[in-house]
């Protein structure tokens, strides 16, 4: 992994919605890295005195230009309700980064069409703000979908944008809303083609809780966008590509040996290693639990699947090294921990 750790200071917190928390922060000591919007970052922060710090990935919200960095979390699991309560202006906190493909400089359009759900907009502001700043007449579309206006993240911010550049359109898709809003429900492929008639034209950028991105996906697939024109962004388990069948029947389980304690920990066809050594109680460090940070990163014997390869150099695929919350067991294998 070829991202810095830094120490962070906290230089400003604002609430932007009943749920979710915004944090500024600089450099403790010298500059930021350059960062790319769109990009994460992997926060370290200790909970109830337990000797290892507990770590998750979070999206900037920030944009290239800004002066510091921003990061806004919902107060959802333990790492992101512990900084609800307790990280304040002032404080510091270690963090890794930056790191992340899913930008628009790694992923460029011309005309992108950016989909969000929930705090899946938390990049897409971020490549939002980067992309006016460097073309401010771009040609844009961005539909946000939440429960309610209270639960909309940059409400007021995003309708500012949208009047400042006028090739900016952007809708929001409530399921709660009052009876002159015009998209209640959830997204459907008709409003889709209402919004972007122009849909298969456009790079389609997706991030948001799994079940959205897997029912927009086939939405999108459906409505005839080339699999090539869609870029996803997820933090949760991804789902196991589809392969030979394992050696084991189904219902089965293979064996994971830790080959330091010659612990063996069930694992079953299907299951990340992760989810495994933690079903087990063995504790390793996780923070984007999607295959895009490396946090996770270890070193296997045996017949494994990878479900994402990211920040793993060839010479390192070579010695067996995966990242546990995206890789699968084809058999028995060892594990260096």
């Amino acid at each position: 992994m070829t991202s810095t750790s830094l120490s962070l200071r906290c230089i400003g917190r604002r609430a932007d919605t009943h749920d979710v928390t915004s944090w500024q922060f600089v450099a403790a000591e010298g500059t930021l890295p350059a960062v790319l919007a769109g990009q994460c970052v992997t926060l370290h922060t200790e909970i109830d005195g337990q000797p290892q710090p507990q770590c998750r990935a979070y999206t900037l919200s920030s944009s290239p230009h800004d002066p510091c960095w921003q990061v806004t979390i919902k107060d959802v699991g333990r790492v992101s309700h512990h900084l609800h309560q307790s990280l304040q202006v002032g404080d510091q906190i270690r963090a890794d980064g930056p790191f992340g493909d899913f930008n628009l400089t790694a992923l460029p359009c011309e005309r992108p069409l950016l989909l969000s759900a929930g705090s899946g907009i938390t990049p897409m502001w971020a490549m939002l703000r980067g992309e006016l700043a460097r073309r401010p007449d771009a040609d844009i579309r961005f539909v946000h979908s939440a429960r309610s206006p209270a639960d909309v993240i940059f409400a007021d911010e995003l309708t500012a944008l949208a009047e400042a550049h006028a090739g900016l359109r952007h809708a929001l898709i409530l399921e709660e809303a009052p009876a002159a809003h015009p998209w209640v429900g959830r997204l459907t492929p008709s409003m889709l083609k209402e919004l972007a008639p122009d849909l298969l034209d456009r790079h389609v950028y997706l991030c948001g809780p799994a079940p959205y991105m897997a029912a927009v996906s086939t939405m999108l697939a459906d409505l005839g966008l080339p699999a090539a024109q869609l870029h996803q962004e997820s933090f949760g388990l991804p789902a196991v590509t589809s392969g030979a069948a394992p050696v084991a029947a189904v219902g089965d389980h293979f064996w994971l040996t830790l080959t330091k304690s010659g612990k063996k920990v069930k694992i079953l066809p299907g299951q990340t290693l992760l989810a495994a050594l933690e079903e087990a109680g063995v504790r390793i460090n996780a923070a984007c639990r999607a295959g895009v940070c490396g946090s996770c990163r270890c070193t296997t014997t045996g017949e494994i699947e990878r479900q994402s390869v990211a920040t793993l150099t060839p010479a390192e695929l070579e010695q067996g090294v995966v990242l546990a919350c995206s890789c699968t067991a084809r058999g028995d294998i060892g594990l260096d921990c």
